[in-house]
């Protein structure tokens, strides 16, 4: 409804009037007039212009949702006399015959009530914002010093390319406030159709300067990446069309010119030179009403010294060349990370490096690793060559020089003895539009291709494609991302790249590493055996691929599968496997055993014990599992054990068979997941959005949250308390926590809340800071994720009943799983026996996103006796039923069998009260080359590319979410179904190559998003959000991380010396020693360690914390020289930086992981490494402990040195461990 307003005081602006109006239509009065309303009531002011410098003329309108609440307004006004007052002024309202629009009338029944506030302070930075500056010229370039001087000494700016607009003046910079960029443009719009644009994100200003150099004025921006570069037609045809005319109308670019190109990839620093003095000053008023940074006035000069002109980079490549390919790639790594220029590798460091080289060999490669990351962690006092020095063995002399000398010659035969064929060291390159990143090598999991080329693993490369600060591409809506990615990201895939005198190709991608925009590349190689082998010849020899050759997606997605991250296990002969029928539904669309096939239980036998001797975590697993997500030939799905097949037996299905291979007497079984306990299930954002609006209270949620932070706050007074904490969350895997504090408290250790049963406690230890960071890893996915515990849920594995395939073979008095029942069992390593599920439950699959992706099912309990049932004694997989109109599995999100996992939730709070029927997911089809002709590996990379430019499942379920909070339908909202439908699509899209067209998905209904937002914005503005008033909202107003204070570290030492021993105190005096004091003194007979044995250990240690350190600057969500992971971080497995882009974060915790996780495997096995890991002797173990003791004792007293606390953790797994073995503790 639309009401007139009159008599409008002269001076009050529309945030006056709006403040008025909410404080009458939020009162108790209006509360619940209209049902349709239930939140607070919005509406829209508008006041006509008024002129002579007045706020408007008098007059205006209020538009409202509905008729009621105009007509109760009216009434309050006329008939109840309640007169309306604004600046002394009585206003006055009319009844007009006017209606809203119906987009605006639907959008303020939707939107939450925005407070004026917060938009009026929007619109006046909006308006003192809303200016120019002009620049004469822009400079691209890098900051350096001479290797001589430390980081304290000024910086040069070095101008290697250079804009100018002086004499046109047509260079402006101006702020946008609403994207948070300062953007430059370049170019007359008067006299030039096309124009350049560079756009500086505020948050990629590290530093930024201003000052006068010579007469010009200028500002200096130290940038953490490079800007974006845009190219912008001037003189476009508008239609009035507002959201067409200003859509992808910039052209996003590598480079300005072909000049710049050449220089992009190494300098991306900038200088502006301003027009007047006047400009600068202006500017740095403009950063403070902008919420940017405070320039520094400083005095920075400038030359061009042509470090990266094509004649200079010549000469570097060419003096490359003497170098092998480990020792060139590092080379390259410091010179494209920005830490040396040409001028110090062609001055200075030559001889430096060429003599490195000859000394060291391939090692060499391994010091220049090092060298890179001491620059990046240098102190202040350091200069480039101290770095340099300090990495080179014969930089600190004596017992230091022999010790790295020493670390170096154990590193080299680690790599020829312990040998994971699950596991390879891997170089990594990541490009950007204009740079290459170079990382590595580090462990990285293997897979079938790359396990035949034993010996021949450096010839792989993982290669990322990234924007500029390593995230995806996302593409702002006025902004065309299609031509760079075509070209650049295009244009490698195709052409192939040149690196440290090799020529890699693309050769494939994997599934999952397809969704990170990442691939593999190779350089061909000779091997003695298989001949010349090229990328080609790798995919020829996969299969037969004649069945989707036609359709690229499909095609890649089957090559796929040899790429997938696999451990081995065991092998088996043609006559051990065969192929049953699928089960079918009514539907031709849909089968009720898409991707689940059978084993034996002997064959499962063989296959865990296969993958317990290889990885050593798991032989402390009790419960066997019964299920395995696998790649076998060309088939791939998950195997189950059927207690029915005898022997070594394997049975698969046509679903589970995606490619045909050659025919192989003897093939391998590779395991890609093991399902071995149920994993704990946890509400999130999403599926909060959907309960809620299926009847659950906001309250369930908020009591869930409040246990969950009660859990997580008394986490350190129990030490079961603490390893409930990090098994529930999966932290501290790699360093074994869990086993620790197990191990500790066996030995009589307890936290500072059981004081009065133990001796000692571990407050003030290491470990005590380590949970503190586990609880802030946690608390924050709560807080940021929503990821709260769900109480009597389970986490499983979806399999298949194979009831009615046993009715098919002849089997009487089967029992069958009905439609609407479901199986669920399960066993974890604390259960003595196994659990059976019975009575109502929800099962959902993630990602949920339809209101219909959440079921209610019934769960049978045990099986009834005295029927052949196919899961009788199946424990931790969710058995679905194989009956009915439509798969259980196809209702969830439209999920399979082939290794989906599906949460079963028993809580009886978060059962839903209302129905709602599954979303259809029906396929959209499989895109065909148009002309009908065979896929090339071109037609591959051109989806690569598409991939990578419409990979938008992020961002809309991102949309859906926040649409979702700000209509009041909730998740049943038209647009959101339809997001769902749109969800379904990108999800299937690595598959069927058919892309969604964000530009033509729905739209935010309001530009403020919800307060819950907050949390994945690292520099949010109040002027950007509203208070949500759903369940999200409250959630995350509920945690308050400021309650934890993270424990400080110690700073690493700058020369890496250590000490021994400590003079203030007596070694092995802390609470943890003096507790296994007996007992290491009961199988040693000794307890103190003499000076020198301890010192042996410096080698150890070494090579421990130097990959320690690179583990922390690799891994860190940034590339900033000042950011790196700490300590405490790694141990505990998180990353605690905030990011953007949840997908990056979590990809970058996978790899510290595992890269973690490597470092200790090799650090145990070089302290205890028995002959036979299952059955050791006594001697063996009497060893092992007498060096974990020593490695222990080391830690201790270095424990202010960088790495020495967890190097001492692990050396204390092995003490526990040994002890354990030894029979003295029983954990």
């Amino acid at each position: 409804m639309e009401i007139e307003l009159a008599d409008v005081a002269f001076d009050a602006s529309v945030w006056d009037v709006k403040r008025t109006f909410g404080a009458i239509l939020h009162g108790d009065e209006f509360r619940g007039i209209d049902p349709q309303t239930p939140r607070a009531v919005n509406f829209k002011v508008t006041l006509n212009p008024g002129a002579g410098g007045m706020q408007n003329n008098g007059s205006g309108s209020l538009i409202l949702p509905s008729r009621k609440i105009g007509d109760r307004l009216l009434k309050r006004v006329y008939e109840e006399g309640k007169q309306i007052v604004i600046n002394g002024r009585k206003l006055r309202l009319f009844r007009t015959k006017k209606h809203p629009g119906r987009g605006l009338k639907e959008t303020l029944g939707k939107t939450p009530y925005l407070e004026p506030d917060e938009e009026e302070k929007r619109e006046d930075k909006l308006r003192r914002l809303d200016m120019g500056l002009h620049a004469d010229k822009v400079q691209f370039g890098v900051f350096y010093r001479s290797p001589q001087e430390p980081m304290t000494a000024p910086r040069i700016f070095s101008n290697e390319y250079e804009i100018s607009h002086g004499n046109k003046g047509a260079g402006l910079l101006w702020f946008e406030y609403d994207h948070k960029l300062i953007r430059i443009q370049l170019g007359d719009k008067m006299t030039e159709e096309i124009g350049s644009n560079i756009a500086i994100t505020f948050s990629n200003i590290r530093r930024v300067a201003i000052g006068i150099d010579f007469g010009n004025p200028f500002i200096c921006f130290d940038l953490l990446t490079p800007p974006m570069l845009e190219r912008e037609r001037f003189n476009r045809t508008f239609t009035g069309n507002e959201w067409n005319d200003y859509r992808k109308f910039r052209q996003r670019l590598d480079s300005l010119t072909p000049a710049h190109a050449v220089v992009a990839p190494y300098a991306h620093h900038m200088r502006v030179i301003m027009h007047t003095e006047a400009d600068i000053y202006k500017f740095r008023e403009l950063c403070e009403v902008a919420e940017v940074q405070r320039p520094i006035l400083a005095k920075i000069e400038a030359f061009s010294r042509g470090f990266f002109s094509p004649k200079q980079l010549h000469k570097f490549h060419l003096w490359l060349q003497q170098f092998s390919y480990p020792v060139a790639f590092q080379i390259e790594a410091l010179l494209r990370a920005g830490y040396l220029n040409t001028e110090d590798f062609l001055g200075y460091f030559r001889p430096h490096i060429e003599k490195l080289n000859k000394d060291m060999g391939p090692k060499a490669a391994v010091i220049l690793r090092n060298f890179c990351e001491a620059l990046r962690l240098r102190s202040p006092r350091d200069s480039t060559i101290d770095c340099f020095r300090r990495a080179m063995p014969d930089g600190t002399g004596g017992k230091h020089d022999k010790a790295l000398r020493l670390s170096l010659k154990k590193f080299d035969e680690k790599q020829d003895r312990d040998r994971d064929m699950g596991r390879f060291q891997c170089h990594h390159v990541t490009f950007t539009p204009t740079r290459v990143i170079l990382e590595g090598p580090y462990v990285s999991v293997s897979n079938r291709v790359i396990r035949q080329f034993v010996g021949f693993e450096d010839h792989f490369l993982r290669v990322d494609f990234r924007d500029e600060d390593r995230l995806q591409y996302r593409w702002a809506r006025e902004v065309d991302g299609t031509t760079l990615l075509t070209e650049r990201v295009g244009g490698i895939l195709k052409n192939g790249f040149d690196l440290g005198g090799r020529h890699f190709e693309f050769l494939a991608y994997s599934s999952s590493a397809l969704r990170e925009h990442a691939v593999w590349f190779m350089n061909p190689f000779q091997h003695p055996t298989q001949g010349y082998i090229t990328a080609q010849h790798i995919r020829d020899s996969l299969g037969d691929f004649s069945n989707v050759i036609k359709k690229p997606s499909k095609y890649a997605a089957r090559l796929a599968q040899a790429f997938t991250a696999t451990d081995p296990s065991v092998s088996i002969s043609r006559d051990q496997w065969e192929e049953m029928d699928d089960i079918g539904s009514d539907d031709p669309d849909y089968l009720f055993t898409d991707g689940v096939g059978t084993i034996s239980q002997d064959l499962g036998d063989m296959i865990w014990d296969a993958l317990c001797t290889a990885k050593e975590s798991l032989r402390r697993a009790r419960i066997t599992p019964h299920a395995y997500q696998i790649r076998f030939l060309g088939f791939k799905g998950v195997v189950v054990i059927d207690h029915r097949l005898r022997g070594i037996r394997m049975r698969l299905r046509p679903s589970m068979n995606k490619f045909e291979v050659p025919d192989m007497d003897v093939a391998p079984i590779e395991i890609a997941r093991w399902f071995d306990r149920p994993g704990t299930t946890y509400l999130n954002k999403a599926l909060i959005m959907i309960l809620e609006d299926r009847g659950v209270e906001q309250e369930t949620f908020l009591r869930l949250q409040e246990a969950a932070a009660a859990q997580i706050t008394t986490a350190s007074d129990t030490v079961e308390q603490t390893v409930m904490l990090l098994k529930a969350h999966n932290l501290g895997m790699s360093f074994n926590l869990s086993w620790i504090f197990r191990g500790l408290r066996a030995a009589g250790l307890g936290m500072r809340a059981e004081r009065e049963k133990r001796t000692y406690d571990l407050g003030g230890t290491f470990l005590d800071s380590l949970i503190i960071y586990a609880q802030h890893h946690v608390l924050r996915d709560i807080k940021h994720g929503a990821r709260i515990p769900i109480p009597d849920s389970y986490l499983l594995v979806g399999v298949a009943d194979e009831g009615p395939t046993y009715r098919e073979e002849g089997v009487e008095n089967v029992y069958v799983l009905e439609e609407g029942y479901i199986y669920v069992c399960v066993q974890s390593e604390d259960d003595e026996e196994p659990k059976y599920i019975t009575g109502a439950v929800t099962i959902s699959r993630s990602p949920v996103v339809h209101p219909g992706d959440v079921q209610r099912m019934w769960a049978i309990g045990e099986p009834p006796a005295g029927q052949e049932c196919f899961f009788r004694g199946l424990k931790n997989v969710v058995v679905l039923p194989s009956v009915g109109k439509r798969p259980l599995a196809s209702m969830l999100g439209g999920g399979d069998l082939d290794g989906d996992l599906y949460s079963i939730t028993k809580y009886d709070p978060l059962l839903p009260t209302e129905d709602h029927g599954p979303g259809e997911y029906k396929g959209v089809g499989t895109r065909e080359l148009p002309d009908g002709r065979e896929s090339t590996v071109d037609d591959i990379c051109d989806f690569i590319v598409e991939y990578i430019n419409s990979d938008l499942l992020g961002l809309l379920s991102d949309r859906h979410l926040i649409i979702s909070d700000q209509s009041k339908d909730g998740t049943k909202d038209p647009a959101c179904i339809e997001l769902a439908r749109l969800c379904s699509q990108a999800v299937d899209y690595p598959k069927n190559g058919v892309p969604v067209d964000i530009f033509d998905s729905p739209r935010l209904l309001i530009r403020e998003k919800p307060d819950w937002k907050k949390a994945e914005d690292s520099d949010p503005r109040d002027t950007d959000y509203y208070y949500s008033s759903r369940a999200l909202g409250v959630l995350f107003r509920s945690i308050d991380l400021n309650n934890l204070k993270l424990p400080t570290s110690p700073a690493p030492l700058p020369s890496g010396n250590v000490v021994l021993p400590p003079q203030k105190e007596q070694p092995l005096s802390d609470v943890i020693s003096l507790t296994l004091r007996p007992f290491i003194k009961r199988q040693l007979q000794y307890y103190d360690n003499a000076d020198p044995n301890v010192a042996d250990v410096i080698p150890l240690f070494l090579r421990y914390e130097q990959e320690l350190r690179y583990i922390c600057v690799t891994h860190a969500l940034s590339d900033a020289p000042d950011v790196r992971l700490q300590e405490e971080e790694v141990v505990v497995g998180t990353i605690l930086a905030m990011c953007s882009q949840k997908r990056w974060r979590t990809d970058r915790m996978y790899r510290m992981r595992l890269h973690s996780s490597d470092l200790v495997n090799s650090t145990r096995q070089s302290l205890y490494k028995p002959a036979d890991a299952n059955n050791p002797e006594q001697g063996e173990l009497l060893y092992g402990l007498s060096q974990a003791w020593l490695a222990w004792d080391f830690g201790q007293r270095n424990r202010t040195v960088f790495g020495a606390r967890s190097f001492g953790l692990v050396a204390l797994g092995v003490v526990l461990d040994t002890l354990t073995k030894l029979g003295a503790l029983v954990v």
